[in-house]
């Protein structure tokens, strides 16, 4: 799937990992999503070891596609440069909002497609090259969010919120706890990294004709999500297909591939605790965040989980700010 939008000034990263400083140098950007799979990801738990297997080969196959297409816009004359998770100077997210490729989703600082919903990878082009650009879509995601917890439910480390969406550097969002969740993906003792909220999402579908009309009736008719979001754990989407695993589970031990010790194999946790009050996640705002330089930089939980308590629900934002006359 491809979007073209405008590239924003805000989509630019500042500085790159060397400290030299970013200036906008392209005016488009050429946003391109991967699928990375029905299939195997019917076979696996999200969190096992196949995880990133996937999820590589989704980056692997972006950044072969990208360097084809912008060596053939340079052929033209004009501008090219691929923007590809081994080395970006551009913001994938926003660049995806843009492009009307989809929307923020409850699985937080993630983009959610109508079609493979969170099932994907990105990968970016921009360019001088005059192109007509997209619009952001609705599809209806963001109602369909508020009433569906399921990646919340099952995700292994409780990184997803439960709660209302927030305000985070100025933006309303679902904001994930970072923190918990990337520990949890580079220490996953039973398996490699985790895609458990990408494996679970009800949009997570293979785009049959019997999903097409459900996939219609979320963005026509606002009064089925609630039911379709009950429907999907009704008739057991997101369990493990085990006919579709068609891989051999291995571990790297000091260089050497040997059986696991253990293999994550997840069924759906229909009976989980879903009280938001009970739930405790930390942010992370932009003035908490090290310099681009600092090689160390310890993280204050503590503080986290008082700036996440103390964080502006999105709700009370739009009340304020409609009393103040903004937007």
């Amino acid at each position: 799937m491809v979007g073209i939008c405008e590239a924003k000034p805000f989509m630019w990263y500042s500085h790159r990992r060397d400290g030299t400083k970013v200036d906008p140098y392209h005016k488009y950007v050429i946003a391109i999503l991967i699928d990375q799979g029905h299939e195997t990801m019917e076979g696996a738990s999200g969190d096992d070891w196949i995880s990133a297997t996937q999820s590589m080969r989704g980056y692997m196959h972006g950044s072969h596609m990208a360097g084809v297409i912008a060596n053939h816009i340079r052929s033209l004359g004009y501008g090219a440069r691929t923007h590809t998770v081994v080395h970006e100077d551009i913001l994938h997210i926003p660049a995806i909002l843009y492009s009307g490729l989809g929307e923020l989703s409850r699985i937080g600082e993630l983009v959610l497609n109508p079609f493979v919903g969170p099932r994907f990878k990105s990968v970016m082009i921009t360019t001088d090259m005059p192109l007509a650009v997209d619009r952001p879509i609705d599809f209806g995601l963001q109602d369909f969010c508020n009433k569906c917890m399921k990646c919340a439910r099952e995700c292994p480390c409780s990184a997803i919120p439960l709660g209302p969406k927030v305000m985070f550097n100025g933006y309303e969002m679902w904001k994930p706890d970072v923190e918990k969740c990337t520990r949890y993906r580079v220490t996953n003792p039973h398996g490699s990294m985790c895609g458990r909220c990408m494996k679970t999402c009800p949009y997570n579908i293979e785009g049959i004709l019997a999903e097409r009309l459900f996939l219609w009736m979320a963005i026509h008719w606002p009064w089925t999500r609630k039911w379709i979001a009950i429907l999907d754990d009704k008739v057991g989407n997101g369990r493990i297909n085990k006919v579709k695993k068609w891989w051999w589970d291995l571990e790297m031990v000091d260089g050497i591939a040997v059986k696991p010790k253990g293999v994550h194999e997840r069924e759906l946790n229909l009976d989980r605790d879903l009280d938001p009050e009970k739930q405790v996640m930390a942010l992370y705002p932009r003035q908490r965040i090290p310099a681009f330089d600092a090689t160390v930089h310890p993280i204050d939980r503590k503080q986290g989980v008082a700036d996440y308590r103390s964080a502006e629900k999105a709700a009370d934002a739009r009340k304020r700010l409609h009393v103040e006359g903004v937007g």
